[in-house]
């Protein structure tokens, strides 16, 4: 390939990973004590994750007695929800830092066929801003509601 066919490659490859960030911009705020807001998909979620939790049914069992901010139908979130506020945090508007939320540790989330699987969001191995889920043995949830 010649040196402009080289250019015009890098460029479209440079302009593809540019716009896929521009297409997830929310703002994550702190709405009370222990909970922050998404404001793109309106869902509150826990500011800190739970200690390390080794199965499902515990996790589960974690979020029925969850009760923060006077709210108790804390769930799990699913993997979609779980990703979204990764993605949001690491490359969004709002910064995981500002914010004191730790995004670091492996969550439990809830995948389309219902099953609660443990795993953390690892960078892919592209340029893009892309994300994969990577099984872990054990994690921590960090709940969401409604």
């Amino acid at each position: 390939m010649n040196k402009i066919g080289i250019l015009i490659f890098t460029l479209l490859v440079l302009s593809s990973c540019r716009n896929t960030g521009a297409k997830n911009r929310d703002m994550i705020s702190i709405v009370s004590e222990g909970i922050i807001l998404s404001e793109q998909s309106g869902l509150m979620w826990q500011q800190d994750d739970s200690k390390l939790i080794s199965n499902a049914s515990d996790a589960q069992k974690y979020v029925n007695k969850l009760t923060l901010g006077g709210f108790s139908d804390w769930r799990i979130p699913t993997k979609a929800e779980s990703h979204n506020l990764y993605f949001s945090l690491d490359f969004g508007e709002s910064m995981a830092n500002d914010l004191n939320v730790k995004m670091e540790h492996a969550l439990w989330v809830r995948l389309d066929d219902g099953k609660m699987v443990p795993g953390s969001w690892d960078a892919g191995e592209t340029c893009c801003i892309v994300r994969t889920f990577k099984k872990d043995i054990r994690a921590r949830v960090r709940a969401v509601r409604p």
